[in-house]
């Protein structure tokens, strides 16, 4: 085989090495400058809190690879409706901090949602998730029912028992790092985006733009790395415990979901004995990107 050839492979690997340091060239507090910030565990999170602080209150905890800027349109119409609404960053992502530990398990990122709101000094609150971000949001209702008040979840990630066959692969050392370095790059998160809706309107240049931003932080690979590494679940694992939720909850699902089916949303409504169930036609998996309006107005009647 020719030298070229042999040596390609090595260079893949070896160039996000050398790339890394190139793209994440920021601290997370230089992605939000005027962001608010709070230790919890050990970990610097970075969250949002708008609305009246004597108002009823809503977490909102966003999915793979997103931050609070996910919830951009839900924030804005929730606050105007007379809601608090605190948005979190997970372990990982946005501008909260991205351990080199195996520490991204479902249940840290609970202890980490209700470690925010310990923080705020909030007993209770109403908890709003999509996909991963979903999944923690049940995992907070079964491990502290009386602080949740309800729940609305957004194609939850709620059946898986074990990470996705590509985890055994971004677990390894410089394969992972090399993977999560090629599918993390900024230009691809549109395409990333993109595969995921199945309406495309809501993708604008600024809407890329807010997605890809967090990418530029120091650790975002290596994170992704970390979470493969780490347990899916904790105790109790969510897929075994979601007959155990028994607060009001609403479930909104894209009808064409390319990552979870829809089908899936039918059989948690199905588990959960106060739950409500709204399929959004030709949506996919963002329903909160995709049909913004409708979801806004379908969460506040359910919290009303």
């Amino acid at each position: 085989m020719p030298l070229p050839l042999l040596l390609a492979p090595a260079a893949l690997l070896a160039a996000p090495l050398l790339l890394t340091p190139l793209r994440e060239r920021l601290t997370p507090r230089e992605l939000v400058p005027a962001g608010r910030f709070v230790t919890v565990g050990g970990y610097e999170l970075h969250y949002t809190d708008e609305g009246s602080p004597d108002a009823p209150v809503i977490l909102c905890i966003h999915g793979f690879a997103a931050s609070t800027f996910t919830w951009r349109a839900q924030r804005h119409a929730l606050t105007a409706a007379g809601w608090r609404v605190i948005a979190l960053d997970l372990l990982g992502y946005g501008a909260s901090a991205r351990p080199m530990a195996a520490v991204y398990t479902t249940r840290t990122q609970a202890d980490m949602a209700l470690g925010l709101l310990d923080a705020l000094g909030i007993d209770q609150a109403h908890l709003a998730g999509h996909s991963f971000g979903a999944r923690v949001a049940l995992q907070c209702a079964m491990i502290a029912p009386q602080r949740i008040r309800s729940l609305v979840v957004i194609c939850p990630e709620a059946f898986a028992a074990q990470r996705p066959p590509i985890g055994a692969l971004a677990a390894l050392p410089l394969v992972g790092q090399a993977l999560a370095f090629y599918t993390l790059a900024p230009p691809l998160v549109g395409l990333g985006l993109r595969s995921m809706s199945r309406r495309y309107t809501w993708l604008t240049a600024e809407a890329i733009a807010g997605y890809a931003a967090p990418l530029m932080v120091r650790g975002s690979a290596m994170a992704q790395v970390w979470q493969a590494r780490s347990p899916k679940d904790g105790i109790p694992a969510v897929p075994a415990g979601l007959a155990t939720i028994t607060c009001p909850t609403l479930v909104i699902w894209g009808a064409d979901d390319p990552v979870f089916p829809a089908d899936h949303g039918r059989q948690l409504a199905a588990l959960l004995p106060a739950a409500q169930l709204v399929i959004l036609p030709d949506t996919g998996h963002l329903p909160h990107e995709e049909e913004a309006e409708p979801v806004s107005h379908a969460m506040l009647a359910f919290l009303k």
